[in-house]
């Protein structure tokens, strides 16, 4: 039967998007089965000992609050439905109440089990619904029997580690100020025997959010911000959760993430974490949910559905014509200057443009004039760098003095851009919000050479999903995702003008090859975020081999050492700095 269901599942792939993609995705499937291989034995080690959850068990919070572990159920498996109240009701942190609401109906399968558990334990509050009132109906109906505090949202299926409330109450001791808190989470066989395809997550990252439901479970929230946002609605079922969860992020102040696996997802056949397509419905809700989400915060943009069920893209209306200045720090000489002309002026879209050219003193300078006298379709402007300066501190000095009110620095040796590239750099770039927006760039092989920075990666700041194949997503298709990171490549980078003089340009500080993250990390101290657009494709050259940096970035580890102390929020502290494939880091 198993097979028989994959074999469906392909075969309405085929018919959408082809034989090549999924071929792709079984590749991309298998690697990752062969990269996690091991994950159970490291779930285990990673759970604390008999002893300390004895300790935890006797531990006195200064702020205890009560958790409402609020669960629909619907005719429940009777053995699903007892492995997820003995989840609950063994939690090492005591003070909790299993709120269940029960709509299965003449159904009495459930009501006679909890019955036996209420019998036994005093912190179970149940009600038998006169009707299945759908899955947000039955939310809200255990949502109203919650009195605590907080609310720990669990599906009747589903398993919680022993220990996931002391996780929560322990985050929230030391931020009590946080009104929603999420968690790490795997997947459990059917039998509840085997863990498998854990998900990492990042801290809070709104981008990533409208593109995936990442949050998802376990999810905790302030039983008043439940209530402010009016609970789940019945007309998103489906993904009633991700709706919930979009409204509540707009009303949280302070969001929490604990990158720890607290949460079990039961697989089986029927269900979404086994068969995305097994609830075509749902993502049409999703979808629904974001154009909702961005109407509410009054921000224009198009939902589009990607070939991954679950997963989004928003495309951002450009405002107006702003001018571009687009930038190449280094021209190595004509041949690169002329393709990489070639290159935009064929995919060009976009009119308010202007090229501005850095170049050393030199005997190539003469033919690149001449072809610049040659060519107008782009205006283009030459900068000489005649000074010991270099080109970094040339162009922040002479930043002030252009007319774009955009920069977008590129790579000069790009010979292929994707149709409409600046549209998708100002659509994201133009938000107030913005701090800087990269692009993926793929190298001659078509495996990406550039994009997000992940700090710490392979040392100071490495290039995430770096020699991914083009048509490859990643992991939880993180490569295709428009995402928050701390940082991204200057290679493909555009910046607003007025943020980056407020930031004070390029950094004379901090070596040439960390200027674009230093840049970043200053536009993100001034509250700006940095946007990874992977709508922005574009392919380089092929050319000389660069020498891998081998002295360490001192002044620039020193400039942020107490940044670069903590993991980086937009990764996960579970996950190796020791190279780009997202394996697992090893329990210590």
């Amino acid at each position: 039967m198993k097979n028989v269901g994959y074999a469906k599942r392909g075969y309405h792939y085929v018919k959408s998007y082809g034989v090549t993609r999924l071929r792709r995705k079984v590749q991309e499937h298998l690697y990752r089965s062969r990269l996690e291989k091991g994950y159970q034995d490291w779930m285990e080690r990673s759970r604390p000992s008999e002893s300390e959850k004895e300790l935890q068990r006797a531990h006195l919070f200064a702020f205890a609050p009560c958790i409402s572990v609020v669960v629909p159920v619907y005719r429940t498996p009777e053995g699903f439905l007892r492995e997820m109240v003995e989840s609950v009701l063994s939690q090492t942190y005591s003070r909790l109440e299993l709120c269940i609401a029960d709509g299965s109906g003449e159904d009495d399968t459930a009501e006679k089990v909890i019955a036996g558990y209420m019998e036994r334990d005093q912190r179970i509050r149940y009600e038998k619904l006169p009707e299945n009132l759908g899955i947000a109906g039955n939310t809200n109906a255990a949502l109203a029997l919650a009195s605590g505090e907080y609310v720990a949202l669990l599906d009747h299926d589903d398993l919680l580690e022993e220990h996931a409330l002391f996780e929560v109450v322990k985050w929230l001791a030391l931020h009590p100020d946080t009104d929603l808190i999420y968690t790490d989470e795997d997947k459990v066989t059917f039998d509840g025997g085997v863990y498998f395809q854990p998900h990492f997550k990042p801290d809070y990252n709104p981008e990533l959010l409208r593109s995936n439901n990442y949050i998802c479970h376990l999810l905790v929230v302030k039983r008043t911000l439940a209530e402010q946002t009016g609970g789940y609605r019945k007309e998103y079922d489906g993904s009633q959760d991700y709706d919930f969860i979009l409204r509540c992020t707009e009303l949280a102040g302070q969001i929490g993430h604990i990158p720890k696996v607290l949460y079990h997802w039961r697989c089986h056949g029927a269900s979404t974490a086994a068969n995305p397509e097994s609830k075509g419905y749902a993502y049409e809700a999703g979808k629904r949910a974001l154009e909702g989400h961005l109407e509410r915060l009054g921000v224009s943009g198009t939902v589009e559905k990607t070939e991954d069920p679950g997963f989004y893209r928003i495309n951002y209306p450009v405002a107006g014509t702003p001018k571009v200045s687009l930038i190449l720090l280094d021209v190595p000489g004509l041949p690169v200057l002329k393709q990489f002309v070639r290159a935009v002026s064929q995919n060009r879209t976009y009119s308010n443009l202007e090229l501005l050219v850095l170049l050393d003193e030199g005997s190539k300078n003469k033919l690149i004039l001449n072809f610049i006298k040659e060519h107008r379709q782009i205006p283009i402007k030459v900068v000489y760098c005649t000074s010991a300066c270099n080109k970094f501190v040339t162009f922040s000095r002479l930043a002030e003095k252009l007319e774009g009110e955009y920069f977008l620095f590129m790579e000069s040796r790009i010979e292929r851009v994707c149709r409409g590239f600046i549209e998708l750099f100002l659509g994201n770039a133009q938000h107030r919000e913005t701090g800087a927006v990269g692009g993926r760039v793929y190298d001659s092989s078509r495996r990406l050479r550039y994009g997000a920075k992940i700090l710490g990666l392979g040392g100071i700041a490495g290039d995430a999903f770096k020699g991914l194949p083009m048509g490859y997503t990643g992991y939880f298709h993180k490569a295709v995702l428009q995402q928050n990171y701390h940082a991204v490549s200057g290679k493909a980078m555009m910046v607003k003008k007025a943020d980056f003089l407020r930031a004070g340009g390029f950094s004379e500080d901090v070596e040439d090859r960390t200027k674009d993250v230093d840049l970043c990390l200053k536009l993100e101290a001034m509250g700006l975020r940095n946007i990874y657009e992977p709508g922005i494709i574009l392919t380089e050259q092929k050319g000389p081999r660069r020498k891998k940096a081998s002295r360490r970035a001192a002044a620039f580890e020193k400039k942020w050492k107490e940044l670069l102390k903590e993991p980086d929020r937009y990764y996960n502290r579970n996950l190796s700095l020791e190279d780009t494939s997202c394996r697992i880091r090893e329990v210590r």
